[in-house]
């Protein structure tokens, strides 16, 4: 009974973090206030969180490789190597930060304000890096496509990441991107041209005459 009832009040500190990091943020949510809204004490909230980038991190996580998980589907429907990458692309910088923006917003906050000399309470990114790096390489091609071996899907998976965060920030103050213009540009551009034999000729004749116009 004891057990179910700890069970019980993490899930609504927990329930409490969400709302409130989605709506105000990290920085303008306080664990008094998180406390108060799942109506328990402060020191309860410690007992189950050590600290404010815990609790984040207890939330954040499921929600996230949810989000994820949801791109992985989506972009294992696809067949063509270049409509896979655009769904990568489209997925990681648009749609995942655009399914809680709120939620995404309070991540790029609380690490920019973490002690350096503090590890993060899980290895998140690193997940993140297998994960996208996985799926770049069923990606990249399929159905025995020839490829240039040259992708670094390692690399490249890091470096979509980086920009994530990027495009996360600068969102947060306004600054918006066209985000379907840039994933056009990785899958026609610096990435396409690796691409050369896995899509019709056609499709590029039709893409350098438009560019052209």
């Amino acid at each position: 009974m004891v057990q179910v009832k700890k069970k019980a009040v993490r899930q609504a500190i927990l329930d409490s973090a969400y709302e409130l990091f989605s709506d105000r943020g990290y920085h303008r949510t306080t664990l008094q206030e998180i406390a108060e809204f799942a109506g328990v004490g402060v020191s309860s909230l410690y007992s189950y969180f050590p600290s404010k980038l815990h609790l984040l991190y207890a939330v954040f996580e499921p929600w996230y490789k949810g989000e994820f998980g949801e791109l992985e589907k989506r972009v294992l429907k696809l067949k063509s190597p270049r409509d896979r990458l655009r769904a990568v692309l489209l997925g990681l910088w648009r749609d995942i930060p655009n399914a809680n923006i709120g939620f995404a917003n309070s991540h790029m906050e609380a690490l920019a304000s973490a002690d350096p000399g503090v590890r993060k309470p899980v290895p998140l990114l690193e997940w993140t890096e297998k994960q996208l790096a996985k799926l770049l390489s069923g990606a990249l091609p399929s159905n025995g496509a020839k490829i240039d071996t040259r992708i670094d899907h390692d690399a490249l998976a890091t470096l979509f990441i980086m920009a994530y965060d990027g495009f996360v920030i600068n969102r947060r103050l306004n600054d918006l991107r066209d985000i379907e213009r840039l994933s056009d540009a990785m899958r026609f551009g610096a990435i396409g041209h690796l691409l050369k034999d896995a899509e019709p000729p056609q499709l590029f004749a039709a893409v350098r005459a438009a560019a052209a116009a």
